[in-house]
């Protein structure tokens, strides 16, 4: 059995000038441009994408008609003090002696007031409703730190994700050089089919990232266009207009800031202290009297039969006076007591885990801080070492120590590693943020001076 004649890899001076002038001319190819900002994008500043965001945001309606909502159950319980006045009529036919309609007496025209003067149970349930009210302005506050907040990610990752598109561009165009020199040398046989393939997956792996991160821009591009109320091909950001973020030491006590700022532990603290306002009125339902006034006018008439079965009849008749009720024996009531005695028990460790959870997510925060700060610095170094590897790659090249490939990977290696110092940048940024809104800074931050 005959083998084939292997191919010679003996490199003559002809194949060399060959090679070198078709990887100078790719060399010198301009690269690769990825549009990482629409071409109609005009840049919007942070504090301006707040202010859209906050103008136009559904959550921030959903908690003003909540807010709302809660003031009018206020109002509605208040409204037992005033007098609320009826006027109607019960006209009918009577024969015999005159029968009542529905609890009352057939009258041609009739006049009724009722108003709470002394009721314990109301007042500790119109408490309670003012608790609630406020308690709905600290969930508006709530929700507004949390678009403040979804901004300013969005805002952020979208800065980086284009930094981002830029490194992997170059990237992508350093690793399509280097394919380009694998592909030349095969055919020159230098090198071996597996190094194409190896400089093709290379390649393949970033076009893959590049995907990757324009498919998230596009889609926070469409966030922040949803929450701003603007077309998402007119937004571009402006990171010289994102405030800087204080810096966070490890020795100050933030959990317990935390807990003492935390809307989320404030609103917690205003269920609790209604759900025992319920349970006290409740429990004075069962022992304390109530008294109400109550008023009733009656214009009566001959054709119902009153001045035949009544001595001293009279057209105009009016009855006022106090309505006085005292607890005797209530099971259910008694039964209602304990039910809203439990709901304050379990509102009062509802708060207890509350403040518990923020104090255990400020302090994981804020530890996290260093290790995320740490992770940043190392990703900052290693491409700053790239970056003088990259110079002394090119200082080789000068004295002929080194070649196009080892420049090229120098460039990949450069840009890979710019890459994942953004990232490294923006988890750390994240991290930061969501301390802010922990600790109740985040809109003093996002808009000094408001």
């Amino acid at each position: 059995m005959h083998s084939k004649p292997r191919r010679s890899t003996k490199i003559t001076a002809n194949n060399c000038r060959r090679l070198l002038a078709l990887t100078l001319a790719f060399l010198f190819l301009p690269r690769l441009c990825v549009a990482a900002d629409p071409p109609d994008a005009v840049p919007i500043p942070f504090r301006n994408a707040v202010e859209l965001a906050l103008q136009h945001s559904g959550v921030m309606g959903i908690a003003a008609m909540n807010q709302w909502r809660a003031h009018q159950v206020y109002e509605e319980v208040r409204a037992n003090w005033i007098p609320q006045l009826t006027v109607g009529s019960g006209l009918g036919y009577s024969y015999g002696f005159p029968l009542t309609l529905e609890g009352s007496a057939p009258s041609v025209v009739n006049f009724n007031s009722q108003q709470s003067l002394f009721n314990w149970t109301l007042k500790e349930y119109l408490k309670a409703a003012k608790i609630q009210w406020k308690a709905t302005s600290l969930d508006v506050q709530d929700k507004r730190d949390g678009v403040i907040l979804d901004v300013a990610l969005s805002y952020a990752q979208l800065d980086q994700l284009t930094g981002k598109i830029a490194a992997l561009t170059e990237a992508q165009a350093a690793a399509e050089k280097g394919e380009f020199i694998s592909r030349q040398r095969l055919q020159e046989g230098v090198d071996s089919k597996l190094e194409l393939t190896r400089s093709q997956l290379l390649t393949a792996r970033i076009r893959l990232r590049i995907a990757e991160a324009q498919g998230q821009t596009d889609v926070l591009r469409q966030h922040l266009a949803s929450l701003m109320g603007v077309p998402a091909d007119t937004i571009a950001v402006d990171p010289a207009s994102v405030p800087a973020i204080p810096e966070v030491s490890q020795d100050e006590d933030l959990p317990a800031e935390a807990v003492s700022n935390s809307l989320a532990v404030k609103q917690a603290h205003e269920q609790t202290a209604a759900a025992q306002a319920r349970a006290e009125g409740e429990r004075k339902a069962t022992k304390l009297p109530t008294i109400d006034l109550a008023s009733q006018y009656a214009y009566l008439a001959k054709f119902n039969n009153y001045d035949l079965y009544f001595k001293n009849y009279t057209s105009n008749n009016l009855a006022a006076g106090l309505n006085v009720r005292f607890p005797f024996f209530n099971s259910v009531q008694k039964a209602k007591a304990e039910e809203a005695k439990a709901d304050a028990l379990i509102a009062g460790k509802q708060e207890d885990l509350t403040k518990q959870k923020v104090r255990e997510d400020a302090l994981q925060l804020q530890r996290s801080l260093r290790q995320l700060s740490a992770a940043r610095d190392v990703a900052k170094l290693e491409w700053e070492v790239s970056q003088g590897d990259l110079e002394a790659v090119k200082g080789r090249m000068q004295t002929g120590q080194a070649n196009i490939r080892d420049q090229q990977n120098a460039e990949l290696d450069s840009d890979d590693k710019h890459a994942a110092y953004l990232d490294a940048e923006f988890e750390l940024s994240r991290a930061e943020l969501q301390l802010l809104r922990l600790t109740g800074q985040l809109e003093n931050w996002a808009m000094p001076g408001q």
